[in-house]
């Protein structure tokens, strides 16, 4: 759930896959590519596995390296689960703007009202609406004051009510300027809740995981899945995570699979409905750096003579992903690395591929 800055490295890679589609591209440019790309990488940052995926016009490849849990000597496959971290705000913001929508109230409204009778007497939360809550632009801080980051489980015991009782007294910074709140996301997903009345894993199942068939993951049973890759805090195994209040700011557990579904219905919506949101969380509201601006949770790279790359990154204490698309080339990719604070490898090698597949 921490935010990674785009770094364009050099990477690198060896996977051999065939396909026989005829989508557009040269196929064995692009494979030598991530070959010699992930063959490079593998060997000089010795991470215990990396797993690429992409999609071209609903066509997907799937690229192996490493292992998905060492200890069994089991390869990632394409419905191998993982932590997707930040990437779970991309969910989030879709589902709020559902739940906004359907009941009447614009994005750009005060969240005040919304809130426990108790936490509507900070008046200091009035200039916080759900649109900051989804660009980082609500001035509230990255994580809330009141919670305890010790142990490789730190979001799993801070509840709701926690959230609430620090929102009481907290005093945000001038909003306008995007700066990376987990607290915000994280508040956006409880704000779908109440004003919903339904429960974070209802909203996902209702407007994401049934209508895009992809196959939820809930926390309870991930601990049972066989396919489940091992994540590593350095070298030490790495739980997954069970958050609570700030679960909707990146805890969801997905496959590359599920992934490129989710971004393909990003690129070709499933209904006009669908579509209207989707062009809503596309749009730049704000600049974060030179060619980067933040939508409502996605990013945008923008570079001359390449259509605009949609994507979002994330990071547990066991997983480092970058997940990317183009909407105008209906192209994907995600790459997941099941070790911490590997961004700086998963998001240049996921940057470099989809530009890769845009020439």
């Amino acid at each position: 759930m921490r935010r990674h800055l785009l770094v364009l490295l050099t990477l690198a890679s060896k996977i051999i896959v065939s396909c026989n589609a005829q989508d557009g591209i040269d196929r064995t440019s692009l494979d030598s590519f991530i070959n010699s790309k992930a063959d490079s990488l593998f060997k000089s940052q010795k991470v215990p596995g990396l797993f690429i995926g992409i999609s071209v016009n609903g066509v997907r490849k799937y690229y192996n390296f490493g292992y998905a849990d060492p200890d069994k000597r089991m390869p990632f496959d394409s419905a191998t689960i993982f932590e997707i971290g930040s990437i779970t705000k991309t969910f989030t913001a879709y589902v709020l703007e559902n739940v906004l929508q359907e009941k009447s109230i614009s994005d750009s409204s005060s969240i005040l009202q919304y809130l426990p009778d108790s936490v509507q007497q900070n008046k200091s939360l009035q200039s916080i609406s759900f649109l900051s809550l989804l660009n980082h632009t609500s001035g509230l801080p990255r994580l809330p004051g009141n919670i305890e980051l010790s142990g490789m489980a730190p979001y799993d015991h801070y509840t709701i009510a926690h959230l609430f009782t620090y929102l009481k007294s907290c005093t945000p910074q001038a909003a306008g300027q995007s700066s990376y709140s987990n607290l915000g996301a994280g508040l956006a997903g409880v704000l779908a809740q109440r004003i919903s009345g339904k429960t974070y894993n209802e909203l996902l199942r209702e407007y994401i995981f049934h209508p895009f068939k992809i196959r939820p993951h809930p926390d309870e049973s991930i601990n049972g899945t066989v396919n489940k890759s091992q994540g590593y805090f350095e070298t030490v195994k790495a739980d997954y995570w069970n958050a609570d209040a700030l679960a909707p700011a990146g805890t969801l557990k997905c496959s590359a699979n599920e992934l490129l579904t989710y971004f393909q219905c990003m690129s070709n919506p499933i209904n006009g409905k669908s579509g209207q949101i989707i062009n809503k969380l596309l749009q730049p509201t704000a600049p974060v750096a030179p060619g980067i601006n933040v939508c409502r949770a996605w990013h945008t790279k923008e570079e001359t003579n390449i259509p605009i790359i949609y994507w979002h990154n994330g990071g547990t204490y066991g997983f480092s992903s970058f997940g990317a698309f183009s909407r105008e080339r209906n192209k994907a990719v995600i790459v997941v690395v099941n070790q911490f604070n590997r961004n700086t490898v998963s998001d240049a090698l996921g940057l470099a591929i989809i530009k890769k597949m845009m020439q």
